[in-house]
């Protein structure tokens, strides 16, 4: 039986995943892309008002006392607990359905989807420079986050590079591709080529 292709796409905000998902589901031919800032607003909905999830990830670590490098750790995994379980089921549907797809996510803790990791192909895309990372966040609304300015997740630079550091490692612990995408044409065509030899 012939793989379905299902890829996943890790990055914090500002390092390319839309953009390189977009570009993998055209050349794929890839009809299904779903977004984590979706799933995790559609699940907003039915969560208790005070929960974790309906705060930014970057403010999550408020839960847990003082902005420390260990709270912001506890924040993401906490928030990525809840939408990874969506994440989980949505992937299991795929598989059974036989569906393409691709998800980009900001929850990229393979630990939490331990149990579709063998069925996908996973990526983390990172930017290693932090100056050129911002320069990202700042311009992204010119390309693909037409209505959300990028100044005030780069204003958050220091707490979503904590994130980025926690994906990394955990993506290192599971054997995971990783990609820092300082050349965006160069990322993407790696990537490509990955996936469709997955």
């Amino acid at each position: 039986m012939t793989k379905v292709p299902i890829i996943l796409i890790g990055g914090v905000p500002g390092v390319g995943k839309t953009s390189i998902s977009g570009y993998i589901a055209r050349e794929m031919r890839i009809n299904l892309v779903f977004s984590g800032d979706y799933i995790r607003e559609s699940l907003r909905s039915v969560v208790e008002p005070g929960n974790i999830l309906n705060t930014s990830v970057y403010d999550s670590w408020k839960f847990f006392g003082d902005n420390t490098e260990s709270n912001v750790i506890k924040g993401f995994i906490s928030q990525g607990e809840i939408v990874n379980r969506a994440t989980n089921k949505i992937v299991k549907r795929a598989i059974l359905n036989g569906e393409p797809m691709i998800i980009e996510t900001l929850y990229f803790i393979p630990e939490q989807l331990n149990e579709i990791l063998s069925e996908i192909t996973p990526i983390y895309i990172y930017i290693d420079d932090e100056d050129l990372h911002v320069n990202r966040l700042n311009e992204r609304e010119k390309y693909t986050h037409f209505g959300s300015p990028g100044i005030r997740l780069s204003s958050n630079i220091k707490n979503y590079r904590i994130i980025m550091r926690k994906s990394l490692e955990e993506a290192t612990k599971f054997g995971i591709n990783t990609f820092d995408n300082r050349m965006y044409e160069e990322t993407r065509d790696k990537i490509l080529r990955l996936c469709i030899d997955s």
